[in-house]
């Protein structure tokens, strides 16, 4: 039964629904989410990515997706940081403190070195965050800070973090 509107069958359009209101969503949080069996979500993702509604993006672990129109590529990339508990606080932390260290975001996120730099490493390479020398330190700053920043107040709601709405509450007060 293939109609022309691929919308036309309530799950179909539950799982278009879900992604569009939570952006950047991965295979297992949709299937957690509506609680819809594997096989079933695997069929109607590839059929709406098939019809050009629905993009994916495979990083490590996950394939998160997205509304088709709805983001460029490197809005797609901050989105898949920002769904990541970690990274978002370090890409917060770092938006509401411009130019820290390494060590003063150490000081702040309860994480190892080696991690706070492995996913320093991955967002620079995204090129979510630029880290630049100055003397011995190196400085760390959001590459898009006014894009971040509109992504996570456009989505907020989807993120269900105090981080986040401490965060938008306190950008937009700087406005």
């Amino acid at each position: 039964m293939d109609t022309d509107d691929p919308l036309e069958l309530e799950w179909r359009r539950r799982i278009f629904d879900r992604i569009t209101q939570n952006p950047g969503t991965h295979f297992r949080e949709l299937q957690r989410l509506l609680d819809v069996p594997v096989g079933m979500l695997d069929y109607h993702l590839k059929y709406l990515e098939k019809r050009g509604l629905v993009t994916s993006k495979s990083e490590e672990h996950y394939t998160r997706y997205y509304a088709a129109s709805a983001f460029d590529p490197a809005s797609k990339e901050i989105l898949s940081f920002l769904r990541q508990e970690l990274p978002r606080g370090i890409i917060l932390y770092v938006m509401m403190h411009p130019g820290c260290t390494h060590g003063q975001v150490l000081e702040s996120i309860d994480v190892t070195g080696a991690t706070l730099s492995y996913h320093l490493k991955r967002m620079g390479t995204a090129g979510v965050i630029k880290a630049e020398k100055s003397g011995r330190e190196t400085m760390l700053n959001v590459t898009e800070p006014e894009k971040v920043a509109d992504l996570l107040i456009t989505h907020r709601r989807s993120f269900l973090d105090n981080l986040v709405d401490g965060f938008v509450s306190a950008w937009l007060a700087k406005r």
